[in-house]
């Protein structure tokens, strides 16, 4: 894809493989964290800087260990400008989150042919899952979109997870939708979490609100859950819910 990302993690199942997530990290963040300390999930908790997160959600062991195969790549470093310029850690460049940014849509693309790319050699079996936190959630939402409207659908999307993430190109969207540039049906075949705080500084509640209605008018089943809390989302109420929708929604 031309671009540079950072190490990618990858944690194998012990038993059959049932499903494969794709989990994106948030601005400044990567793949791997050699600090975290290993308890329960070790190769989990090696694997993602969102491990911490994975950790919480306190799936059961064999949910994780012998189905699930998980990928947790690292963005390319780059200047945010919404951080005045400084180099860190992002899927692509963020001016600030409102409904009316300008997306980095160059990048956007490149990262979306790179994770559709991990994902090219999983089995016509295996379940397809993605998720992440703030702008590697707006990834993976973007790739929703991208899947309905014939960009890419060489992977068979399963379920989308997005915490405290916004819709890049939402307006398009709407636009290909009305215009019948979308395969309709298999919108409704990929069920989306959405998470949000209601005090969340960083991508304003307005945003995922957006986001929730745009996804839903373009036909996915979309479950919406507002918190109490701010960008972080590492509150109970988020965890409980991510783990209840996940077991749900996979089947494992």
């Amino acid at each position: 894809t031309g671009i540079a990302c950072g190490d990618t993690k990858i944690v194998s199942p012990k038993g059959i493989h049932k499903a494969t997530i794709v989990w994106l990290h948030d601005i400044g963040e990567k793949g791997r964290d050699s600090s975290v300390s290993l308890t329960l999930y070790m190769s989990i908790l090696s694997a993602c800087s969102s491990a911490i997160f994975v950790r919480q959600l306190n799936l059961p062991t064999v949910w994780i260990h012998a189905h699930v195969k998980w990928i947790c790549p690292t963005a390319p470093r780059r200047p945010v400008t919404s951080l005045g310029g400084t180099q860190t850690t992002a899927w692509s460049d963020v001016t600030g989150v409102s409904e009316n940014m300008e997306d980095d849509m160059v990048s956007l693309n490149s990262i979306a042919a790179f994770v559709v790319n991990l994902l090219q050699d999983e089995p016509n079996n295996v379940m397809i899952g993605l998720g992440g936190i703030g702008l590697g959630a707006s990834v993976a939402l973007y790739l929703a979109t991208c899947y309905i409207t014939g960009w890419q659908q060489t992977i068979r999307l399963r379920a989308i997870v997005g915490i405290n993430g916004w819709l890049p190109a939402w307006r398009n969207l709407r636009q290909n939708m009305s215009f019948n540039y979308g395969t309709p049906s298999l919108a409704p075949s990929v069920p989306i979490l959405l998470t949000h705080g209601t005090s969340d500084a960083i991508v304003p509640l307005s945003v995922g609100n957006r986001c929730r209605d745009t996804l839903h008018r373009a036909g996915f089943p979309v479950t919406f859950t507002p918190y109490e809390g701010n960008h972080h989302a590492t509150v109970p109420q988020v965890i409980n819910v991510v783990r209840m929708w996940l077991t749900t929604n996979f089947q494992l």
